[in-house]
């Protein structure tokens, strides 16, 4: 059995002949003050929580290892100890422990880097670590500028890299898929995420124009009031309050649902892929999303046949209300997009697929090693 670690992921004893574990680096660092930009550059380790810096980016790892920070060392030696022997590495956007420790300490197992939050986290925690790792995964085909992913990773670094949808869970399927599955539903549209700024303005001028015919939920701060409180800041307000769902209550909300709204959260074309991006589909919805630099939307839900896509918000209203009052057409492209998650999309598929092609690295590298040791 192939022994993986896979941060931020939840541990299996047996997944296809994978033993899956974990780790939580956080449990090293008790919660302080928090920190500012110049106290990471000019300021002291007083003043700025560690476990931020964590995951800040490389400056903040870089800075907890140059310093050789009590607590950082501690939880490396402890990853060092655990890992070391395991056969693959998988980070999912957060690599807390410094490439020098991964080049010199992890010789044995498969090492893969994911690029997950991008454009945004790009240059913050994907390049500076790329170097360090024996191959790559991204979530998103598209990147910036008309530019999809894997061309942009050939430029960093020229790594083998592959294509992970990112389905972190594995939905119930429901018993039925007939007509009346996707077509008899009494909630016209809904949106769970949670609260960043720039969606938020976007939600706005939806529920404006859909009012009561919207449900949005999600885990919004300040016991789901945030939306009130940007009034303060000078920005448009939200005046609603969004509530969490479990688990089960969001699955029987997304059998109700008619249509799922999805938006990422550039202003302008680059990612695509989010966990929306899945769930809506599989859910029996029509998805409407937001389009992807490099056209590369297109590569996971075929356009008006699969999913429906927009240019502006203005333009996604219009969409929804002509698919609101088009009902089969609405259930034609629902019912496509679902089979099409189903078949190409489960989460324990995708899953493997990714675990399969990580080994599959193991005899490159472990020929180029041996070459490079005679």
């Amino acid at each position: 059995m192939k022994r993986v670690c896979l941060f931020n992921f939840p541990p299996m004893e047996n997944f296809n002949g994978y033993q899956i574990e974990t780790f939580d680096p956080l449990a090293y660092f008790s919660k302080g003050s928090c920190w500012s930009i110049s106290d990471l550059i000019v300021g002291g380790l007083n003043g700025w929580d560690k476990r931020r810096a964590l995951f800040s980016g490389a400056a903040g790892v870089d800075r907890l290892y140059r310093e050789r920070d009590p607590d950082y060392m501690r939880m490396v030696g402890d990853f060092i100890d655990r890992f070391r022997n395991f056969d693959l590495i998988l980070f999912l956007n957060y690599t807390f422990i410094h490439p020098e420790i991964l080049a010199r300490e992890f010789r044995k197992p498969i090492k893969v880097l994911g690029f997950g939050d991008d454009p945004l986290s790009t240059y913050v925690r994907g390049i500076p670590y790329l170097w360090a790792f024996d191959g790559a995964f991204f979530i998103s085909p598209s990147y910036i500028d008309n530019l999809p992913f894997e061309m942009a990773i050939k430029r960093w670094g020229d790594k083998p890299t592959t294509w992970w949808p990112l389905v972190m869970s594995s939905f119930q399927k429901p018993e039925r898929d007939d007509d009346a599955f996707f077509g008899y539903r009494d909630i016209d549209l809904v949106y769970v995420g949670n609260h960043y700024g720039p969606k938020v303005d976007r939600l706005i001028r939806l529920k404006r124009h859909f009012g009561s015919r919207m449900r949005v939920h999600g885990r919004w701060s300040l016991n789901g009031y945030a939306g009130f409180v940007r009034g303060l800041l000078g920005k448009p307000v939200f005046p609603y309050r969004v509530t969490s769902l479990s688990q089960a209550a969001r699955t029987a909300l997304y059998w109700r649902a008619k249509i799922g709204f999805n938006m990422h959260f550039s202003d302008i074309p680059s990612e695509c892929g989010n966990m929306r991006t899945y769930e809506t589909p599989a859910h029996g919805m029509l998805m409407v999303c937001d389009k992807a630099s490099a056209n590369a939307h297109a590569r996971i839900f075929e356009p008006d046949k699969e999913a429906v896509y927009y240019d502006t918000i203005d333009q996604a209203i219009e969409l929804i209300e002509h698919y609101l009052n088009n009902k089969e057409d609405r259930v034609r492209i629902a019912k496509a997009g679902f089979e099409r998650y189903w078949q190409d999309y489960e989460a324990e598929g995708n899953l493997l697929n990714l675990l399969n092609w990580a080994v599959g690295l193991q005899k490159k590298n472990s020929q180029d090693r041996n070459d490079g040791e005679q």
